[in-house]
């Protein structure tokens, strides 16, 4: 006589009841906060830029299965967390109140994207199938993390755009990719990776599990442990498929431009901690300081332009004739116009209605100023202050700290020197997107980044921003030369060599014969574009998908 046993089957559909529940609260909250503190380690100074991957991973790993209200409150937990470790320099001068000011605000971005995040875990899967949980769903995550950094760059008061995570990558092989799809671009890719993995991660867990099964009595042996194999097995194709995407993404090529031939440019770094609004300065050290190092310059023949960083000229050249004088000397020493940087105004010094300007300006001896750019993007709350009244009533003593309010310029930020035409980025302009593809939209062939970082001793962020200028010429297919008061001065190629520079707070200079270059990369002509849709992309997703029902989580029974 032959017996059967009754066994329960369940079938689960993959790993529902995970994005369902997800985490535990308190482990989804240590989750996310330790990735948003491991991530600015992946930023320069530092630059450990495979724990971008890691602190991305963790952070979505616990909003993942969350409820948007709790989802909202790690994304404010995550994003204060993030920016109070990456942008921690901003209290060196000014205290802790602009800081935390800024963080929160940075903050609030983060909660307002993560609800979204949450919605794509929750809704996405509803019908779960492979082409949901590995297509739709990581390109949803990737599109609101990349609208969320888009939105944050530009609103309010023009944004503020440091801390993206591409500008983690300018020292891994996936740098590359910024030629192609920007900066946006690189951020969703390596979103995309992060949340992609995390799924195939689950779906091993998922497949791993033991499973509610009990086999009929006499089931071929050699059956379970084809089963059991195919399964021992699975991970490792998934982990298979994890390193062949991050693959495929470090070899890809460079988009290629077109040199056209190559200019000379010396670089001087003045190293005058002075140049900063809080350290004193005797009038004309700063001006003198880039004339002696200019003068002492070792390298100086054949050149076609002569770099000085922000704020190298104290004196202005128009009010002082021995300013003037000094200009015209070292230009005609070295033989080559200088592009040198002070403060300009349209009337008189402190009378009402007088605008000044953060200008660079190109002097040739004799001549003088030929032209000029002047700052089109200056920093809110440190070379102006938007809405003053209204923050004068809340932080007074600190508003009165900026008593001279910078406007943005309207001139172009290409300036033609030598018959070479440069794209000029005065500081914090490195990190707009718009000012860049200005300038090669303009025609520029070469980029120049004169900036001023003595406000921030040594600190993060002269890496981050040379980092960034750095991202910028594999993303233009342009040489970037980037000049500094204190430090870091460096000279980048297209494809993101360094081929000279500066220690910071060490005076000096060097010339970098750097290639002039011509066309567009496709981050250029279509960057704005694939912003725009990547950025959309996940909100298409999420609006599209029905909300999930419980029966679409309940696991299926079935009696054998």
């Amino acid at each position: 006589m032959t017996h059967t046993a009754a066994v329960q089957v369940t079938v689960l559909p993959p790993h529902a009841g995970e994005r369902m529940t997800g985490l535990p609260r308190h482990t989804a909250m240590t989750a996310s906060l330790a990735g948003a503190l491991m991530l600015p380690l992946a930023f320069p100074d530092r630059g450990w830029w495979p724990l971008a991957f890691v602190g991305v991973a963790l952070i979505l790993w616990g909003v993942r299965g969350q409820k948007p209200g709790f989802a909202s409150l790690l994304g404010f937990a995550s994003g204060f967390a993030f920016y109070l470790a990456h942008v921690f320099w901003t209290s060196l001068f000014l205290g802790p109140v602009p800081w935390i000011a800024l963080c929160t605000l940075m903050g609030f971005w983060w909660a307002a994207a993560f609800p979204l995040i949450a919605l794509a875990y929750r809704r996405l899967p509803s019908r779960p199938g492979p082409l949901r949980a590995y297509g739709a769903l990581p390109l949803a995550v990737a599109s609101i993390w990349t609208l969320r950094e888009a939105l944050s760059s530009t609103v309010p008061y023009g944004g503020f755009a440091w801390g993206r995570l591409a500008q983690s990558q300018s020292d891994s092989p996936f740098v590359e990719l910024v030629s192609w799809f920007g900066l946006s671009g690189l951020s969703f890719a390596m979103v995309w990776v992060c949340a992609f993995a995390i799924e195939l991660l689950a779906g091993a867990l998922s497949a791993a599990r033991p499973l509610e099964v009990g086999g009929r009595r006499g089931e071929p042996r050699a059956a379970r442990s084809r089963g059991a194999e195919s399964r021992a097995v699975e991970p490792l194709v998934r982990v298979g498929i994890i390193a062949l995407t991050l693959s495929l993404l470090a070899t890809w090529p460079l988009w290629p431009t077109q040199s056209t031939g190559s200019v000379r440019i010396l670089a001087v770094q003045g190293d005058t901690p002075g140049a900063s609004y809080f350290i004193p300065s005797e009038r004309g050290e700063i001006l003198m300081a880039h004339a002696d190092e200019t003068f002492a310059a070792q390298d100086r023949e054949r050149i076609d332009l002569i770099l000085w960083p922000e704020g190298s000229v104290d004196v202005s050249p128009w009010y002082s004739e021995t300013a003037a004088e000094v200009l015209d000397q070292v230009s005609e020493y070295i033989g080559a116009p200088l592009l040198a940087n002070t403060v300009t105004m349209d009337g008189e010094f402190d009378a009402p209605g007088t605008h000044y300007f953060n200008t660079q300006f190109l002097w040739e001896p004799g001549a003088g100023a030929v032209s000029g750019y002047d700052k089109a993007h200056p920093i809110p709350f440190g070379e102006y202050v938007p809405d003053r009244e209204f923050f004068m009533a809340l932080a007074p003593d600190l508003i009165r700290l900026i008593q001279r309010e910078y406007t943005p310029g309207t001139r172009s930020n290409v300036i033609e020197a030598s018959g070479t035409k440069f794209g000029v980025f005065i500081c914090y302009d490195i990190v707009d997107d718009a000012l860049i593809r200005a300038a090669i939209d303009d025609s520029a062939e070469v980029l120049l980044a004169p900036t001023n970082n003595a406000d921030f001793g040594m600190t993060d962020e002269s890496g981050q921003q040379i980092a960034t200028a750095r991202l910028r010429a594999v993303e233009t297919g342009r040489s970037v030369v980037q000049a500094s008061t204190v430090g870091w001065s460096a000279a980048y190629l297209p494809s993101g060599e360094e081929i000279a520079a500066l220690d910071w707070y060490e005076p000096g200079s060097f010339t970098a014969e750097v290639p002039t270059a011509s066309g567009t990369t496709l981050a250029m002509s279509a960057g704005r574009h694939f912003e725009i849709f990547l950025a959309g992309l996940g909100l298409a997703f999420v609006l599209a998908s029905p909300r999930a029902t419980p029966r679409e989580e309940r696991p299926r029974r079935y009696v054998w």
